[in-house]
């Protein structure tokens, strides 16, 4: 049986971090009914595989190969992939949401899972079989590199700013940490829809990026215990009640709420510092009396998908690589050790040789 490079999960105990080895593992002779096979070119890391690999991820999987970011050249089709045939041979992506389920956009279903180790194998490989409904063409104007790093955070950031945000021209919008994958898509998306885009970091370096390269109006350090006026400040007028949607994966609900303007939205799509969110009376008055909105969001529909896809080929967006190594042993250790640190400004790259 023929082999192929990966980076498989294999499981430590409980409380212990787990092992991603980068190892040789057999490649099937053809997809399995429902799925095509995509020859990988590139990948991305998330955050999510750190988390995993740290054991602190639940629902996880001995042996699976890790990865949610890829894309590839459509090679083969299984049985009843037959609707992909047009894409044979071509540049494809592919939806990092799993049996997303017969919402829509209104919500996922109860079997729905992300790629890489929930079971399903993930990107993390030379190859890679996907289900028919997890495959996409690419969008024009992005190169392999470029395309790998947009799929997870790209979603999850559309989601969030446009179907959970409603985010419109003229808008004030805050985006907070900047420099996370899905935050800078946020501003990105943000800033094409024509509103006015803030953000915070602890790193002066990621606002004037986030000023520079994505065109936010600015922004603030969140250790600042001020950093609220700060930024009500920095936005204008005459309240601190300045913004009309706040976009966050921080865990800032309690700060974020001091901002929001009548009828703001306060969008939420993790909470990396993993801080416990205490409201008090004042804040649970603050939030009805405002008539806010507080709203979860998580990943996204493959029509969410093709419409995020369209508008990163129609506003000609480019996702931020942070760095780009091969998909090798020493070039997987380099990559996790740079997520690690924490210091990137957008996304870790792999490309197969």
């Amino acid at each position: 049986m023929p082999e192929m490079n990966a980076v498989v999960l294999h499981l430590s105990k409980p409380g212990t971090p787990n092992e991603a080895r980068f190892e040789r593992i057999p490649l099937l002779s053809s997809p399995k009914p429902g799925y095509a096979r995509v020859k990988i070119s590139a990948v991305a890391l998330n955050k999510r595989d750190q988390w995993i690999i740290n054991n602190t991820y639940p629902n996880l999987y001995d042996g699976t190969v890790l990865g949610c970011d890829g894309m590839g050249v459509l090679t083969a089709l299984g049985p009843g992939a037959s609707s992909l045939y047009p894409l044979l041979g071509k540049r494809a992506v592919i939806l990092p949401s799993v049996a997303w389920g017969s919402g829509g956009k209104h919500a996922q279903g109860p079997e729905f899972r992300v790629l890489g180790n929930q079971p399903d194998d993930g990107t993390f490989s030379e190859y890679m079989d996907v289900l028919v409904e997890n495959v996409s063409a690419a969008p024009e104007g992005l190169d392999d590199v470029h395309l790998a790093a947009l799929p997870s955070s790209g979603i999850t950031a559309w989601r969030a700013v446009k179907t959970r945000g409603e985010v419109d021209r003229g808008m004030n919008v805050l985006v907070t940490a900047a420099g996370s994958g899905v935050s800078t898509f946020a501003m990105q998306f943000a800033v094409a829809l024509g509103a006015r885009v803030w953000t915070t970091s602890s790193s002066k370096d990621k606002i004037d990026f986030a000023v520079k390269t994505i065109g936010v109006g600015g922004g603030v350090n969140y250790k600042d215990k001020d950093w609220t006026s700060q930024l009500a400040k920095l936005v204008g007028g005459n309240s601190d009640r300045a913004i009309d949607v706040v976009i966050d994966g921080s865990g800032s609900l309690e700060e974020c709420i001091k901002l929001l303007r009548p009828r703001g939205r306060y969008v939420f799509f993790g909470n990396t510092s993993q801080r416990a969110t205490t409201l008090n009376v004042q804040d649970i008055r603050t939030i009805y009396r405002l008539q806010a909105d507080i709203r979860g969001s998580t990943m996204g529909s493959p029509e969410e998908f093709e419409e995020m896809l369209a508008f990163v080929q129609e506003h000609k967006l480019q996702p931020i690589v942070s760095s780009v190594r091969p998909f090798t042993a020493e070039g997987w250790e380099q990559a996790l050790g740079e997520l690690e640190k924490g210091d990137q400004q957008g996304k870790i790259v792999l490309k197969m040789q």
